[in-house]
């Protein structure tokens, strides 16, 4: 096969191409910190507290519980779906003005809102930008209509995310129907309890847990703060008992349900929108230019001088003679194979979060993913197979610690309460996952560094409370 001709990207274009991006921190780093922030300036800004008089205050709460799910998808799309991420923050923020009347968080929800608003027209316009500069040169390229039709012959008949997402949608509906359940348990009770007055005789704010006689001894979950000997008053159906000023909370569970059908929705667009761009891109004239690219060890391409990176196609596909000249040709393993960068044709939406599809001389590369810009723009694109030097060796083993030192810190109890536990936890997570890629660990292996790291958290959060 013969890869078609092109124009080149020149470098005084490619320059503009890369200036015109979005850098990776902003919706990565500062709209993830700022989300943070405004957590924290909600929480303490809320004052309010659990009393008999007003039960709704610590009780369930069906819109927040709906809110949640969007609040804390936001910064998990921020870094995954910057895009989408601007637009989770935008209707929280909306959501939050409407429901919340906790003034700072409205303020502080607000002023995220408008930052995400900022970040995505700002995206909207790079975008565009660049686009505009690949039209200055690109020429039309079109595959050959039996390739073409081969390369369609390859697509799997059910990708990874399809699988996730038939699981996490029997989670949410499984999670919806027992949020269903436990509701009528709980109305049943409230309906058939007596209320009474109750002793505490014990209670541990930092597990948020009382023991209670109503008449004999139960242990109760609670949100408020009470102190031992402290009379409150509670429902009492058999063994079901709960404070009157904190009714039983299951909207949890709805919560839960509504989050797996939203990321089985958003994996099922994802897988969709892949196969739509591939028949798009298949089915030709595409706008393409020429540039220089290397594999990396994650089998994507890195366009020149580190300006973006594609995600193409993992699986091997032998395509036989005619449609390729020679030998038969893997065309995965045979661009994988190579180290040093070789010339490609990329034809389609050469920008960030386009999809484009490479031609090599002896391979078609069809995309998994759209392209993005890396977070590193190296001045020269190295081999993957180049090890890291001292520094990087260094700076990898120092933030490697980070897996040790953040679970040993809340071992020591230094952390106070949940979020400085949860913000020590995920910054160690950060070191160690930045410090196994600085020191060339591979991605099945930074993987499974991950699930270690989550399951040596939980038990230092389990042995700190007992």
């Amino acid at each position: 096969m013969t890869r078609p001709g092109a124009p080149a990207l020149d470098g005084a274009r490619m320059g503009r191409w890369s200036a015109a991006a979005v850098p990776w921190w902003v919706p990565r780093g500062v709209l993830v910190l700022g989300w943070a922030v405004a957590v924290l300036v909600a929480v303490a800004g809320d004052t309010s507290s659990c009393t008999p008089q007003e039960p709704a205050v610590c009780g369930p709460d069906v819109s927040f519980a709906v809110a949640a799910v969007v609040l804390l998808a936001t910064p998990v799309l921020l870094w995954w779906l910057p895009l989408a991420g601007c637009a989770a923050g935008v209707v929280f923020a909306v959501l939050d003005l409407v429901f919340d009347d906790v003034r700072a968080a409205n303020v502080a929800f607000a002023l995220h809102g408008l930052l995400c608003l900022a970040v995505a027209a700002w995206s909207v316009a790079a975008r565009r930008r660049q686009a505009a500069v690949v039209a200055e040169v690109a020429g039309t390229v079109r595959l050959e209509a039996a390739l073409a039709e081969r390369l369609r012959d390859t697509f799997p008949g059910w990708g990874a995310r399809t699988v996730a997402a038939v699981l996490l949608l029997i989670a949410g509906t499984a999670g919806l129907a027992w949020y269903g359940h436990r509701t009528d348990q709980v109305t049943r009770h409230e309906s058939a309890a007596v209320r009474t007055d109750a002793v505490v005789r014990s209670a541990d704010d930092a597990d948020d847990v009382i023991v209670v006689e109503a008449p004999r001894p139960v242990r109760l979950d609670v949100v408020g703060s009470y102190e031992v000997g402290q009379v409150v008053p509670v429902l009492v159906d058999g063994s079901w008992v709960r404070p009157v000023a904190e009714p039983e909370d299951v909207t949890p569970w709805l919560g839960g349900g509504l989050g797996a059908l939203g990321l089985a929705v958003l994996l099922l667009a994802r897988e969709q929108r892949m196969r739509s761009a591939r028949r798009r891109l298949l089915s030709g004239p595409l706008p393409a230019v020429e540039v220089t690219a290397v594999p990396d060890d994650q089998r994507r391409a890195v366009l020149e001088a580190g300006m973006a990176l594609v995600p193409v196609a993992a699986t091997p596909t032998r395509l036989p003679r005619p449609l390729l000249t020679g030998e038969d040709v893997d065309w995965t393993d045979g661009w994988a194979a190579a180290d040093e960068p070789q010339t490609v044709t990329v034809a389609g939406d050469l920008r960030d979060g386009g999809w484009v599809l490479l031609v090599t001389d002896s391979a078609v590369l069809l995309p998994e993913a759209p392209l993005r810009t890396p977070w590193r723009r190296p001045e020269k694109v190295e081999a993957p197979s180049r090890p890291p030097g001292p520094r990087e060796r260094a700076l990898g083993a120092v933030s490697l610690l980070g897996f040790a030192a953040a679970p040993a810190a809340v071992l020591t109890g230094l952390p106070d309460g949940w979020w400085q536990t949860l913000v020590v936890l995920v910054a160690g997570g950060a070191l160690a996952y930045e410090g196994w890629g600085r020191l060339g660990g591979r991605p099945r292996g930074g993987l499974a560094l991950g699930v270690a790291y989550v399951l040596v958290a939980i038990a230092a959060v389990r042995w700190q409370h007992h």
